[in-house]
């Protein structure tokens, strides 16, 4: 099974990455033959990659599923969605199989620290990190990387990368805003927005960024 990477040429981008992870994955209507065809599909490619998840469409499956293997844990989540994400955010280095070269250089993302997930097979589902248990332990507790991890492959679902979601301060650095002031928002699929600087956080989590 081939993995789409972001391998470029002469400065290009691999036009596959493009067409498959940089646009959305729309519902699809799978009878329960083909989602357990589509499960093993996934769990099988994982196993060969060395992963903790995967997307339908990082292997060049146009399909709106997921899976996900944490140790003994493993999920297939057909047709999720995010209906409620928390205000609050946490950073997060994330690797990506299809971004080579984040695997041994991570990028400093941000997350929503919970979220609740709809989906056709599991109903809904909801993920919330344990920074008690992430400093008890020393070690990045199952209930955050689980939290991290769906919300990771659920993006590329949505034809975002951890790329859109890197944190950054350098917007603030260039210019000091009041609460009220009104600044010009982006978000990963090119939207503008205008919104108030004291709400800009709550477009950061979704992956906006200040233009």
């Amino acid at each position: 099974m081939k993995l789409i990477t972001d391998k470029q040429k002469n400065g290009l981008t691999n036009p596959e990455f493009t067409k498959y992870l940089k646009n959305r994955v729309e519902k699809s209507e799978l009878t329960q033959f083909e989602a357990d065809v589509l499960k093993d599909t996934l769990f099988a490619a994982l196993k060969g990659m060395g992963g903790l998840g995967l997307s339908a469409n990082q292997i060049g499956v146009n399909k709106r599923a997921c899976v996900i293997k944490l140790n003994d844990e493993e999920l297939f989540l057909l047709n999720p969605v995010i209906t409620q994400r928390s205000n609050e955010g946490f950073l997060f280095y994330e690797g990506c199989l299809s971004i080579p070269d984040t695997i041994k250089k991570p990028l400093r993302t941000i997350r929503s620290t919970s979220i609740t997930v709809q989906t056709d097979n599991l109903g809904e589902i909801t993920f919330q990190i344990n920074p008690e248990e992430d400093r008890a332990d020393e070690k990045v507790s199952r209930d955050t990387m689980m939290t991290v991890i769906v919300q990771h492959e659920i993006d590329h679902l949505d034809g975002i990368t951890i790329r859109d979601r890197v944190y950054s301060t350098t917007v603030v650095k260039k210019q000091d805003y009041g609460r009220n002031d009104k600044i010009v928002m982006k978000s990963p699929n090119g939207e503008l927005v205008e919104v108030k600087f004291k709400k800009a956080n709550d477009y950061f989590l979704k992956g906006y960024e200040v233009v």
